[in-house]
């Protein structure tokens, strides 16, 4: 771990992060700030026509608003930990391909870095360490057009994940009251 990204990593997360009902009070104010963030992000990078999809590996989300009855708090939060920390994996592939070729990956960096603070706030209420997530090898992204759709596709992407997650812990906040 490079000392910047250990630092960015202790100094991250607060010291005390409640669990249970005021933890996913706050682990929904959050994600709600999260997709506040990533919808000024996505407006700025649109894309309306994908001739294919660049990156297979996001999750993906075949969700119904049937679903949001059937909730479970260990199952949703398990899931939403795995996501997260699959787009930071994935943010933080295109930050480095934008710091390669001189890009301003900052608001790229910024939005890793939320979703690192978000994701130990979800580990937190789990409370038990989830399995390890594996992670598969990503294509070069060789132009900068490429890595412009890649990362327009992971915003877009990232926007319905939170989107999701955002009613899913409304529901599961709402059944805990």
């Amino acid at each position: 771990m490079t000392c910047v990204e250990l630092f960015a990593f202790v100094t991250a997360r607060p010291a005390y992060i409640p669990q249970g009902k005021k933890g996913l009070q706050v682990l929904y104010q959050d994600m709600r700030s999260l997709l506040t963030l990533v919808s000024q992000e996505k407006h700025g990078n649109e894309m309306k026509d994908f001739e294919q999809s660049l990156i297979t590996s996001l999750p993906s989300l075949n969700y119904k608003t049937e679903d949001l009855k059937k909730l479970e708090m260990s199952s949703t939060l398990e899931q939403l930990y795995s996501g997260l920390k699959s787009f930071k994996f994935h943010l933080d592939w295109i930050q480095q391909k934008q710091e390669e070729m001189g890009s301003d990956y900052s608001k790229t960096k910024k939005l890793a870095h939320r979703i690192q603070v978000l994701s130990h706030m979800v580990l937190n209420q789990i409370g038990t360490t989830p399995p390890e997530l594996v992670y598969p090898s990503l294509s070069p992204l060789n132009t900068a057009w490429n890595l412009y759709q890649a990362n327009a596709e992971i915003l877009d992407k990232l926007y319905y994940f939170c989107n999701w997650y955002v009613r899913a812990l409304g529901v599961l906040k709402h059944k805990q009251q």
